[in-house]
């Protein structure tokens, strides 16, 4: 039997109430949207004074994010954050959601629905961010710029540092195969990639295995992180998958990963660098690197073991 319902770090992911999360995502006929000038002093607002937890919030809860982001920025400034000349385009934190789905981008925000980024974060400007902003779920200190996770087998696990609140992230993709991928993270230990993405590269995927025949016989996925690629590629008809990552922590929610997606068998789990792992011949190797990692002995072993090399 399948548990639909699933611990995710402070968050409990019910899969049966997952359209109903997604229906959640859409404003109601009562919204309605308030454009803020994104490169003019958030002091220079009109309504500066008066931005506070209710202020412009519909009945149904939501508000438009740039009145959500324009608070955040008001408490910034309040807390010598970032300097009263401050933007929304240049001084805001990083928003992300912590649930996306596909490629919709809601504009109107849920309470405990975001989670901040900003490399000046600080213990007082978190406790008002938590406590004065309903959308906050999680405040992060680090910078979008620095590597999360494990980059190669030399490199250290670098994390974002959780100042408040839960940084557990939802990503719901949409496949050619009419099904649904569900991967479930941790922010703070994982590198920022939403959901459009990860689908951009299933796309990819699907459409090289459906150009060039491959058999759908044995394949490693040879940086699996958190798993979307390996899962696509069981859902996609493949006898057995490989799952192979160098950074541990990747492991454990992999594994939640594989059982929110009602995958139960036809796999194998390696937490090696793949460069040292023992495989035999396999019919299909995918590369997903980080962005400017150097792949070149990792290819060259692809090329190796594998029939078919694809770098994503």
């Amino acid at each position: 039997m399948v548990n639909h319902k699933l611990n995710c770090g402070a968050t409990v992911f019910d899969k049966k109430n997952l359209d109903e999360k997604i229906d959640g995502i859409h404003e109601c006929e009562k919204c309605r949207d308030i454009q803020i000038k994104k490169f003019s002093p958030i002091v220079d607002y009109d309504d500066f004074d008066n931005l506070c937890d209710d202020f412009k919030r519909c009945e149904c809860g939501k508000r438009p994010i740039d009145v959500v982001m324009a608070h955040i920025l008001k408490i910034m400034v309040e807390e010598d954050i970032v300097p009263e000349t401050a933007t929304l385009r240049r001084n805001s934190p990083v928003p992300l959601s912590n649930f996306y789905y596909s490629s919709l981008n809601p504009q109107f925000l849920n309470k405990n629905s975001l989670i901040l980024l900003h490399p000046d974060f600080n213990e007082e400007v978190t406790s008002r961010l938590m406590g004065e902003v309903s959308e906050v779920a999680c405040v992060l200190k680090g910078s979008p710029q620095n590597t999360v996770g494990m980059l190669d087998k030399n490199s250290k696990i670098n994390h974002f540092e959780i100042l408040d609140g839960d940084d557990t992230q939802i990503n719901v993709m949409r496949t050619l195969l009419d099904e649904k991928i569900i991967i479930v993270k941790n922010q703070s230990r994982h590198h920022i990639e939403v959901a459009v993405t990860t689908e951009q590269k299933m796309v990819q995927l699907h459409n090289y295995l459906n150009n060039n025949g491959i058999k759908k016989g044995v394949a490693v996925d040879a940086m699996c992180g958190l798993g979307a690629l390996g899962i696509y590629l069981l859902k996609y008809g493949f006898e057995k998958v490989i799952f192979n990552d160098i950074n541990p922590e990747m492991i454990g929610q992999l594994k939640v990963n594989l059982q929110i997606n009602e995958i139960n068998d036809d796999f194998e789990i390696f937490n090696e660098s793949f460069e040292d792992l023992k495989i035999d011949k396999v019919d299909l190797c995918v590369i997903d690197a980080f962005p400017g990692a150097d792949i070149s002995e990792i290819t060259e072993k692809a090329e190796k073991i594998a029939d078919n090399v694809l770098v994503i």
